[in-house]
C-alpha cells in the first residue's frame, strides 16, 4: 500500500510540474506603485499610469510575460505632459529595482534587453497597451523576478522616458491565511445550514 500511495504522489507531482504557473506582477519603484514620472530618473512632473485591465502576469512554462498598462485621464491616470513616442520594457538594471547603490538606474554592460510594446490606443496625453506578450530567456526570467526589468514610456515632453514601473513580482497569500480564510468560509456556510 505504501508502494502505490508513493507512485500516486509522484505521478500527481508530475502532472502537476507540467502545468503552468501564472505568476502576477506589479509595477514598482522609489517614487511609489504605478507608471510615475518619479521613478523615472530626474523627472519632476509628468503624467501617471499604471496596469488595466488583466494587469502584468508571466507564464513560467512559456516564459511568455503579458503587459497590460495604460496612461493618462482617459485610463483614471494623469495625463502625460508630451505626446507619447515610444514605448518599451527594459533591464537589466545593475540592481533590483534599477537601484545600483549610487541613486542612478543603469542597464548592465553588454547588451542589455529592450522589448518593444505595441500601443492598442493612443491620443497626445492617454493611451494603453493591451495584450502585449514577450517571451523571456531562462537568464533574462531569473533578472525578471530579480526585479531587474521595466517599463518605460517615452514621450515628447520627455525623450528619455516620463514615465516608469520596475515590474516585481506580486506578494502571494500565505498558505496559512488562505487555510484560516477557508476555515472562516466553512464555519459559515456550517452556520447557514444550521
Amino acid at each position: 500500500m505504501n508502494k502505490l500511495l508513493s507512485s500516486s504522489l509522484a505521478a500527481f507531482a508530475a502532472v502537476a510540474s507540467a502545468h503552468s504557473a501564472i505568476i502576477d506582477f506589479d509595477l514598482v519603484g522609489t517614487a511609489g506603485s504605478g507608471l510615475l514620472f518619479g521613478n523615472e530618473p530626474g523627472v519632476l512632473s509628468g503624467g501617471t499610469g499604471g496596469e488595466i485591465l488583466g494587469g502584468i502576469f508571466y507564464d513560467d512554462v512559456a516564459n511568455l510575460l503579458t503587459v497590460n498598462v495604460g496612461w493618462g485621464s482617459g485610463n483614471g491616470f494623469t495625463d502625460l505632459a508630451g505626446s507619447v513616442t515610444n514605448q518599451h520594457v527594459h533591464g537589466p538594471t545593475l540592481g533590483s529595482f534599477g537601484n545600483d547603490g549610487t541613486g542612478n538606474f543603469k542597464q548592465t554592460a553588454g547588451i542589455p534587453a529592450g522589448f518593444a510594446l505595441t500601443r492598442t490606443s493612443n491620443s497626445p496625453s492617454t493611451g494603453t497597451i493591451v495584450n502585449n506578450t514577450i517571451t523571456f530567456t531562462p537568464a533574462q526570467e531569473t533578472d525578471l523576478f530579480d526585479g531587474k526589468f521595466y517599463v518605460n514610456v517615452h514621450t515628447s515632453a520627455v525623450g528619455s522616458g516620463e514615465i516608469r514601473g520596475f515590474l516585481v513580482p506580486a506578494p502571494v497569500p500565505e498558505p496559512a491565511s488562505l487555510g484560516l480564510a477557508a476555515l472562516g468560509a466553512l464555519t459559515l456556510l456550517r452556520r447557514r445550514r444550521a
